[in-house]
């Protein structure tokens, strides 16, 4: 499938809520929480102001036809002393109809251009503890990934 990547601007904001929302709705159904629905104008408050952080990348895949399909969020770390730089992988998101068709992969491959390009050596996540998603664990470990203790899983750019 053909899909166009592009960092998110304030032209994306209304797409980006509605993707974040079916993303929290998911997890919430994961947790057990079917009766939870996000409150749309609060998270358009806050993504909004996500979008105008320069350190803080918000990519959106869309169709030819700029239908959203996806998107993923990722944000340099501040360095520790004796650490790395580092980026964290935040949110990672493919709409369900649109999955298994390397949409996620190509959210992931942008994802490390611009971690690269902040000069990090490496991209982080975590997986939740309250419940396993295996098919996100097993899309992680095809991304090359690897478990470092507990739920973080990370991997060198």
């Amino acid at each position: 499938m053909s899909v166009v990547v592009q960092r998110a601007d304030r032209s994306d904001l209304r797409d980006l809520v509605v993707l974040t929302c079916e993303f929290l709705e998911e997890i919430a159904l994961y947790a057990g929480k079917r009766e939870f629905v996000p409150d749309r104008t609060r998270m358009e408050e806050k993504l909004s102001g996500f979008l105008d952080m320069p350190d803080y990348a918000v990519f959106m895949a869309r169709s030819p036809k700029a239908h959203p399909l996806g998107f993923c969020t990722v944000f340099p770390m501040p360095v520790q002393l004796r650490e790395e730089p580092y980026a964290i992988l935040d949110k990672l998101y493919v709409r369900r109809d649109y999955r298994r068709r390397q949409i996620g992969h190509t959210l992931v491959g942008e994802a490390k251009r611009f971690v690269r390009s902040s000069k990090c050596r490496r991209l982080q996540l975590t997986m939740s503890a309250f419940f396993v998603l295996d098919n996100a664990l097993a899309f992680f470990r095809a991304e090359g990934f690897y478990e470092t203790g507990g739920r973080k899983h990370k991997i060198a750019v």
